[in-house]
């Protein structure tokens, strides 16, 4: 549910005109509680629309058809496709959780980091894939390389983000982050996508189930499923270490 939310929102916000996508996006959101239950002759009438439309709008954001679209909003909110939602986090097991996933990072060999730093200078275009609450540190890492001269794409709306994969090569790179996996599920389309994109492919996760994957060149897994709820700062120190390797590669080639 949550990375349908973004999506509704963003498209919502990077809307320059409230044409009737514009509204059917506000109208999904109003009934955001009650799409899992919904037909498409159901959705259609709430949304004052065909259903023709309803599928339509569907396919421009990111989903196959309405019912894609509803199967998506089954995966609860900030929640692991096979965890359980986590109680609120005290100071202590904050800070127990996060230094736990810094622990792992500093036990990433530094020839993988290595490896992927070299793989970001030399990638000629580089798709940065940023999904639900770690949009945010996406950008973040967009901001970090543009200031070393690397300029990276980073759309913030789920169509975007997989039309982008359609024309790359084998010179370019794609960043996935994906915490908990749920947006690498059969119910979103960016899978398929990926599968058949070109360049090479980088995935930042906290799942150890993603490894069985097969359409990722390199996986970093920076921090256990269990302590998703420090993911943002995570993220941040991962992007960290990995910016730091990344100037000392430059200043080394090119000094």
């Amino acid at each position: 549910m949550e990375q349908l939310i973004y999506t509704l929102l963003a498209y919502i916000n990077n809307s320059l005109n409230k044409d009737i996508n514009y509204y059917i996006a506000k109208s999904l959101l109003e009934h955001i509680n009650r799409i899992e239950s919904f037909s498409l002759d159901t959705v259609a009438e709430a949304c004052n629309v065909a259903p023709s439309t309803i599928n339509r709008f569907c396919k421009r954001i990111g989903f196959k058809n309405f019912s894609n679209l509803r199967n998506s909003v089954s995966i609860p909110m900030g929640v692991n496709l096979y965890e359980k939602a986590e109680t609120e986090l005290s100071t202590q097991m904050f800070l127990k959780q996060l230094n736990e996933n810094i622990e792992m990072i500093e036990n990433i060999p530094i020839l993988n980091i290595d490896r992927i730093v070299n793989q970001i200078h030399q990638s000629r275009r580089i798709v940065i894939l940023g999904f639900e609450k770690n949009q945010i540190q996406a950008m973040e890492l967009q901001k970090k390389l543009f200031l070393f001269g690397k300029l990276c794409e980073c759309d913030t709306n789920l169509f975007k983000q997989i039309d982008a994969l359609s024309d790359l090569s084998d010179e370019d790179m794609i960043i996935t982050i994906s915490i908990q996996g749920n947006i690498l599920s059969y119910h979103f389309p960016i899978m398929e996508k990926l599968k058949t994109a070109k360049g090479k492919k980088l995935l930042i996760t906290f799942s150890s189930d993603l490894y069985k994957l097969e359409i990722f060149h390199d996986i970093l897994q920076c921090g256990k499923i269990e302590n998703s709820g420090v993911s943002s700062f995570t993220l941040l120190r991962l992007f960290d270490v990995l910016i730091d390797r990344y100037h000392r590669f430059s200043v080394s080639n090119f000094s």
